[in-house]
């Protein structure tokens, strides 16, 4: 079938796979909405290739919870053997991704790795995404991902995988919507009327399609979809709704098992254009159309359907995935099956380390739960609040155990009451309610040592140590770990025993006991050789902050990539969003502006993102946008001090406070009118947190409110405080700050001060230049730039004054055609700003570009 108004799309296809074939592999990105043309361009591709190249297909779909590497699986038998062995085995992620690369790095022929609907993907396939991509610039293959763009918002983890795509390597080839001459094309080959067809589809080909192929112009597409139906035999009929009621593609051996149609019947459904079979499957040609016949049919006849589907699996002498089992079980509404096998569909998850889809099975299982025993159904909301709580999912972890702590008190079951209350301490503490995490782990330990010593009392123990340790209060903190130890040791709870050493170490290393690194270190250790994912995971964010804190940037970077690599081959999003946001600000604290925002501005628009993790990453993009002159810092810096305040503690409130000082700074206000900013001074005083009494201290005193009660002999902020301007910017030099060496040299003469000021403008810092000059001119100084043009300056995304209007036009959802008109210029033109715009945007849609240039503050810029 010929394809329209595509041919560019697949020229970049072609120009990927000609590159790929001289040694240069990309990642290909086809993205548009559902019905576009997305698989219909991959087809063309494979048919252009022949069989130069070899090409490995697999897709994703639409169950209740994704299979972990589903499309992995249907392109196993192209595999070679050492890839087959490993799928489903436990433990085996690192080396099955290890193994597909080898396979690709070895085949003598260019490799074309497709996968299919990658909105639907399951977190182990995104993660060997990005695990090829970052290796596959000198790889003899193409990555195609297809996607639809219309279902991926800002807090898709999708955005995560193309945050991090190598540049060089990632091609984006969005699809826009047929023109009305494509459309025309399109029913002139039909040899129908294009009459209103434009209109009603949108341009959308599978909707044209759908059209063009019913009797005059239905009201929507899924009544175009249901009437070709409708025209069938029920003999057919019911092929039709069979095969509906399986997400992407079913097997025509289990069609035939489970419904035993008649040749004829399966001609009739191919020939009736909603069906296609090949290579041993049975596929709607488009999952729209399938939806559409899924979502008619009446609950009795679907619930029969899933039933004998899932009989026939069960029957099964194959290896069937037990998501499927689950998906089938679940529409049949049988509450046995769905309990039976969601719980081993989230064991299989989990040994993927996909607990994302673990969580959501384990949410399958609970809406079936109700006529299990209470204790079972508490202990199964136990689970899924863990795995909750590992996704960053807070709030659905907290639902999860208040339910199961009301089941275990009625139960009368105290050990198992304690360790919920425990657990919500914790959980509270992540969703930045520190107050309610206290109160949970006093009611725990006040509970607990009533009872027999054991494991959960040491888990309490722990937990207070802990949450003394994250406000700053080292002795406390010390004092409670080691009580958690010494119990850990005497009742052999090896697991205790590492999560009490982490917190007694973290916080001696905080408070500059440098015997606390090697405690942290062997928690580590311990946690590594025991295979406790959690506590490793812990032991590497703690040591990270510690390090970026402590200014230890060389060894934070080194831990921050360590703890990388290990969260790469694990699902652990918590921890994984947490040491992104210390990257973000060890980048920010170096001056790379561009990295540390492009990283806390991904994790501040995520839905499951902790307040704990979001707040930090909130004060690095407010700062860099304070200093820049972006617009949405005072708005960030508001919300940032709202969710800091709930929690109370110095490591959360500092860097904001920091943030307002500086903001009043550059305002240049006379004096410190901010109490917000005076309290947590005064708390830090009162914890004797070096660091954050040297940074605050220096921005009060910038304000004029004096040289503060702390003074450190090595510390560059105390220096500069004394007057030692010079010993100051060396120090900060040394430790590779350059946005507080300028300050330090802008304390200086009259040379140092415009040395500072050249620095602020290489690193971007518009406002603080614009501040600085100001200055220089009031004090006579000639020959001060004025700086760049102010278009210029409120740029931050680079855009031209053409493209800002262009991007004001979309934002007010006109058409290409419509923004033509306006700007008095070519359709084809338009799209090259357009393009231009997507690109500098790092987005891949125009709706996405809209959102993009709205949080920029572009939308409300005219030319």
């Amino acid at each position: 079938m010929e394809l329209i108004e595509r041919d560019y799309a697949l020229q970049r296809l072609h120009d990927a796979v000609e590159q790929a074939g001289r040694g240069s592999g990309h990642v290909v990105l086809i993205s548009g909405e559902a019905g576009i043309g997305k698989t219909a361009l991959v087809r063309h591709l494979m048919r252009d290739a022949g069989d130069v190249h070899r090409v490995l297909w697999g897709s994703c779909e639409a169950l209740f919870s994704p299979r972990p590497l589903g499309p992995v699986y249907d392109m196993a038998e192209a595999l070679d053997a050492d890839v087959q062995a490993m799928l489903g085995t436990d433990g085996q992620r690192a080396r099955l991704f290890s193994a597909i690369l080898a396979n690709l790095q070895k085949s003598p022929r260019t490799t074309l790795l497709i996968l299919e609907d990658l909105h639907w993907a399951d977190t182990a396939t995104l993660d060997l995404v990005k695990f090829l991509a970052r290796r596959i610039q000198p790889v003899h293959a193409v990555l195609v991902l297809t996607y639809r763009d219309d279902e991926i918002g800002d807090r898709h983890p999708l955005r995560t995988v193309f945050g991090d795509l190598p540049a060089d390597v990632a091609m984006r080839v969005p699809l826009l919507p047929l023109t009305e001459a494509g459309v025309a094309r399109m029913a002139q080959a039909s040899g129908c009327a294009d009459e209103g067809i434009f209109a009603t589809t949108g341009g959308n080909p599978f909707f044209v399609t759908e059209v063009l192929r019913s009797e005059g112009v239905p009201a929507s597409v899924r009544d175009a979809v249901l009437a070709r139906a409708a025209r069938q035999p029920p003999s057919v009929r019911a092929l039709l709704d069979l095969i509906a009621i399986v997400p992407a593609r079913v097997e025509v051996a289990t069609v035939d098992a489970v419904l035993a149609p008649l040749a004829e019947d399966i001609s009739t459904t191919l020939a009736s254009g909603l069906v296609t079979a090949a290579d041993g499957w049975y596929a709607y040609r488009h999952e729209l159309a399938r939806m559409a016949m899924e979502e008619a049919l009446a609950p009795h006849v679907a619930a029969a359907l899933h039933a004998h589907m899932l009989s026939f699996l069960e029957a099964s002498d194959g290896e069937v995935p037990m998501a499927r089992l689950v998906h089938h079980a679940a529409g049949a509404g049988d509450a046995a099956a769905v309990l039976r096998y969601a719980s081993a569909a989230a064991e299989e998850a989990i040994s993927h380390h996909s607990h994302c889809e673990a969580a959501k099975l384990y949410g399958v299982a609970l809406t079936h739960a109700s006529a299990l025993p209470p204790r079972e159904q508490a202990e199964l909301l136990g689970r899924r609040s863990y795995q909750c709580y590992l996704t960053d999912q807070a709030e659905e972890a907290m639902c999860a155990s208040l339910r199961a702590l009301a089941i275990w008190r009625d139960l009368g079951e105290r050990t198992q009451e304690g360790r919920t209350l425990r657990w919500l301490s914790r959980l509270q503490w992540f969703a930045g309610r520190n107050r309610e995490a206290e109160a949970y782990a006093d009611q725990a330990v006040a509970l607990l040592e009533q009872l027999e010593e054991g494991s959960e009392f040491a888990w309490a123990l722990s937990n207070r140590a802990q949450l003394y340790m994250l406000a700053g209060r080292t002795g406390d903190a010390v004092a409670w770990g080691t009580r958690a130890i010494g119990l850990a040791k005497r009742i052999g709870d090896t697991e205790a025993l590492c999560h009490a050493t982490n917190n007694v170490g973290t916080a001696m290393l905080a408070h500059g006991e440098t015997n606390g690194r090697a405690l942290l270190e062997e928690s580590l250790s311990m946690a590594l050789a025991h295979g406790y994912s959690e506590h490793v995971a812990r032991a590497y964010v703690n040591l990270a902050s510690t390090e970026v804190t402590r200014r230890d940037y060389e060894v934070a970077a080194r831990t921050i990539q360590e703890a990388t690599t290990y969260f790469a081959e694990r699902e652990l999003d918590s921890w994984a969003n947490y040491v992104l946001a210390w990257k973000a600000r060890l980048d920010f604290e170096q001056g790379r502006w561009n990295d540390a925002a492009r990283l806390a501005g991904q994790l501040i628009v995520r839905d499951a993102v902790a307040p704990v993790t979001r707040i930090p990453a909130m004060a690095v993009l407010a700062r860099i946008r304070l200093r820049r002159g972006d617009p949405g810092a005072a708005e960030l810096i508001d919300e940032a001090s709202a969710l800091a305040s709930t929690t109370g503690e110095l490591q959360r409130l500092a860097p904001i406070a920091a943030a307002r000082a500086e903001a009043a700074w550059l305002r240049g206000d006379a004096g410190l009118g901010d109490d917000w900013v005076r309290r947590t001074y005064e708390m830090a005083e009162h914890l004797g947190d070096r660091r954050e009494l040297g940074e605050l201290g220096f921005w009060c005193w910038k304000l004029g409110e004096g040289k503060g009660t702390y003074r450190e002999v090595d510390d560059p902020y105390g220096m500069q405080c004394d007057g030692d301007w010079r010993a100051a910017a060396a120090a900060w030099t040394r430790l590779g700050c350059p946005f507080m060496r300028a300050m330090a040299l802008w304390d200086g003469d009259e040379d140092s001060k415009l040395e500072a000021l050249a620095i602020f403008e290489g690193l971007g810092a518009c406002a603080t230049a614009r501040l600085c000059r100001a200055r220089l001119r009031q004090a006579g100084v000639r020959g001060v730039m004025r700086g760049p043009r102010a278009t210029t300056a409120a740029n931050p995304a680079g855009l031209t004054t053409r493209e800002c209007h262009v991007m004001s036009l979309l934002a007010s959802g006109l058409s290409n055609a419509e923004i033509a008109q306006r700007i008095v210029r070519s359709e084809k033109t338009v799209e090259h700003h357009i393009s231009n715009i997507l690109r500098k945007l790092d987005v891949c849609s125009r709706g996405e570009a809209v959102a993009a240039a709205s949080r920029l503050g572009l939308t409300d810029r005219q030319a």
